[in-house]
C-alpha cells in the first residue's frame, strides 16, 4: 500500500530550514521537501512514484520539472547537508587521525548507450570492458558516524 504524501515528514520539516536560501522560491523548496519525504517513507523510491503519492500537486509534472528545469543547486545543497551533518556529530565522531572517506566505483551495466556517460569501462576484476555506468560514491566514517559525502560519474 502507498502511502499519500499529505505534508513533509516531520524530521524533513525540522531539518530543512538550513537549505531554504539556496531555493528562489517555496514552491521549489515546498517540491525539495516533497522529494525527501518520499525518499524516507516510501518503499518505490521513484520519481514517478513520488509524484503519484504527494497529494498537494495540482499538476503531477511539478516534480519531474523542479528536477529537470528548476534552476536549484545540487552542489550546494550537498555541501550544507556535510556541513551539518559534520556540525551535528562532532561529540560522536572519533579521533580525526583514525576518520576515513571510503571511494567507492561500481559498474551498472547496460544494452545501449543512448543513456548520458554510458561507456566501456576497464573492469580491473576480469580484464573486460563492460558497458556502464560507472558511478563513484564517497562515504565518510569516523567511529559511529557514518554517512555518504557524494556521487559522481565517472567519464573517460
Amino acid at each position: 500500500m502507498q502511502l499519500p504524501i499529505v505534508a513533509p515528514a516531520p524530521i524533513v520539516t525540522a531539518h530543512a530550514d538550513i537549505f531554504r536560501d539556496l531555493f528562489e522560491n517555496r514552491c521549489q523548496f515546498r517540491h525539495f521537501q516533497h522529494y525527501l519525504t518520499g525518499l524516507i517513507v516510501l518503499d518505490n523510491k521513484s520519481l514517478a512514484n513520488i509524484t503519484r503519492c504527494v497529494l498537494e500537486s495540482a499538476d503531477k509534472t511539478n516534480l519531474a520539472r523542479f528536477f529537470s528545469d528548476a534552476p536549484w543547486f545540487q552542489k550546494q545543497v550537498n555541501d550544507r547537508r556535510v556541513t551539518s551533518l559534520l556540525q551535528q556529530t562532532k561529540a560522536a565522531r572519533g579521533p580525526k587521525a583514525d576518520a576515513a572517506l571510503i571511494l567507492d566505483d561500481t559498474f551498472c551495466e547496460h544494452v545501449g548507450s543512448l543513456c548520458e556517460y554510458v561507456d566501456r569501462h576497464d573492469n580491473h576484476g576480469d580484464d573486460t570492458y563492460p558497458l556502464a555506468h560507472n558511478p563513484v560514491t564517497s562515504y565518510y566514517v569516523s567511529g559511529p558516524v557514518r554517512f555518504p559525502v557524494d556521487l559522481r560519474f565517472y567519464r573517460r
